[in-house]
C-alpha cells in the first residue's frame, strides 16, 4: 500500500523539492500552502501533486499517514492544529529529508 504524506508550504523551493522526492520514491503526495504560484506549482502539477490553497484542515482528509510540516508554519495554523489534535503523525522538512 503507497504511503499518503501531505505538506504544508509545499510551493517553498525546498518543501516542494521534499514533494517531488517523496513522489519519486513512490509516496502519493498532496500539499497545501497560502499561495499557490508558478514556477513550483506548474512543476508540482506536472509532477502528478494535487495543491490546494489555503492551510484548511479539510485538506488533510481523507488522513494522510504523514505530515511534512514546513518551518514557516506553527502553532495557531488551522492545519497545524488539527495534525496535533487528530494526533496525525508529523514531521519537518529537514527531518524528513535526513531519515
Amino acid at each position: 500500500m503507497t504511503k499518503r504524506v501531505h505538506i504544508l508550504g509545499i510551493c517553498g523551493t525546498f518543501m516542494g523539492g521534499i514533494a517531488l522526492l517523496a513522489r519519486d520514491l513512490g509516496y502519493e503526495v498532496t500539499g497545501s500552502d497560502a499561495n499557490v504560484y508558478p514556477p513550483m506549482s506548474t512543476m508540482l502539477k506536472d509532477a502528478g501533486i494535487k495543491l490546494l490553497e489555503g492551510y484548511s484542515p479539510h485538506h488533510l482528509e481523507p488522513i494522510p499517514d504523514l505530515v511534512v510540516i514546513g518551518n514557516a508554519l506553527s502553532r495557531g495554523n488551522a492545519a497545524v492544529e488539527f495534525v496535533l489534535d487528530q494526533g496525525i503523525p508529523y514531521i519537518s522538512g529537514p527531518q524528513w529529508l535526513g531519515e
